[in-house]
């Protein structure tokens, strides 16, 4: 009789319990969130970036990232800092949108909870991060880059980043900031910012998210040195046919095939560089306008080369003479014409 009426008793706490249970939120729940966005607070420090990949449309970096946001359920006595895992108290859930595969997390995924409630959450990614170039002035060009962090599941009236206060009182501006020495040998950055932002996965669906953008300007000395000036010497090169005498048609067809043939190989060089674009770049054109201008000389060559056996040699260095100049004219306009504009 006892233990009949026992289990009565037993299931109506059990149900009171349930009822107080569901009355107060679950700790994966958004914390606070009949009172609005969920503020969180962002650190971001750029601690290196090591490689810019044209071809490959990305860039490798290392970013430390340090999350803030307050939980009062998470308040606890003393102290010390408690410490959880990820999967056990609510998170902003954050995600990099232009992350590559090879990036990786150095830190745990855990967070530190301090006495009041508080969360601190951070974190160290490190790898490639994608990101589309506009190259119609490569090599003279200037990048926009971005690491776009994402609250996945949390539109902007759900959670909020903004600057952590904390970073700015320690003298970070904007609490981001980029380490003065980064390994990037072929570019130099020229200006960053950090800022909250709407992620726009597809028209209905928004995310709010928090973006650091830098710039870069392409250091463009390797590219003068290795590829543009070899390519003038070549062209000036193949404008020698115009001095030789129209009677030694061997060396002026040896002089301008090399020429071409020198020219194919140092495109073939330029295009690794690259990715196949629908497009053609500033030393596209001007490799193009190289390109006609030594076949142009080839095809001198063989005009004169035709004169001479037509015993109409005066009319074959005459030809000659006005190439000397023509040529080199046209070939200083277009340069200048390319190269001249800024960059963009």
């Amino acid at each position: 009789m006892k233990r009949i009426v026992f289990l009565p008793i037993v299931f109506v706490a059990m149900s009171i319990q349930l009822v107080r249970s569901a009355e107060t939120s679950a700790p994966i729940d958004r914390p606070e969130a009949e009172k609005g966005p969920t503020q969180v607070f962002v650190g971001i420090w750029i601690v290196d970036i090591t490689n810019i990949d044209s071809a490959q449309q990305n860039f490798t970096a290392d970013i430390a990232v340090v999350l803030r946001w307050k939980d009062v359920r998470l308040a606890h006595t003393g102290t010390g800092l408690a410490h959880y895992a990820l999967d056990q108290i609510w998170t902003p859930r954050v995600g990099i949108a232009n992350e590559t595969n090879s990036v990786v997390r150095k830190f745990p995924e855990s967070a530190e909870v301090e006495p009041d409630g508080t969360v601190l959450y951070r974190q160290r990614y490190v790898g490639s991060f994608t990101q589309p170039l506009r190259l119609q002035s490569f090599p003279f060009d200037r990048q926009d880059f971005g690491i776009q962090f994402v609250a996945i599941r949390y539109q902007p009236d759900e959670v909020a980043f903004v600057p952590d206060e904390n970073w700015i009182r320690d003298g970070v501006p904007q609490a981001a900031g980029m380490s003065p020495s980064v390994t990037l040998a072929d570019w130099t950055v020229e200006r960053w910012d950090a800022k909250a932002s709407v992620y726009t996965l597809t028209p209905r669906m928004q995310y709010s998210g928090y973006v650091f953008e830098f710039t870069a300007r392409r250091n463009v000395e390797y590219y003068i040195l290795k590829v543009i000036l070899p390519l003038v010497l070549i062209v000036m090169m193949s404008w020698s046919v115009f001095w030789t005498e129209p009677t030694n048609s061997n060396t002026q067809f040896s002089i301008a095939v090399t020429s071409m043939l020198t020219l194919i190989a140092y495109r073939f060089a330029v295009d690794t560089q690259l990715p196949r674009l629908p497009y053609m770049t500033r030393l596209d054109v001007f490799f193009l306008i190289s390109t006609l201008l030594v076949f142009f000389s080839l095809i001198e060559v063989l005009v004169t080369t035709v004169l001479d056996n037509n015993d109409q040699l005066a009319r074959a260095k005459k030809l000659d003479r006005y190439c000397r100049v023509i040529v080199p004219i046209i070939f200083i306009i277009a340069s200048i014409a390319i190269f001249a504009h800024p960059r963009s």
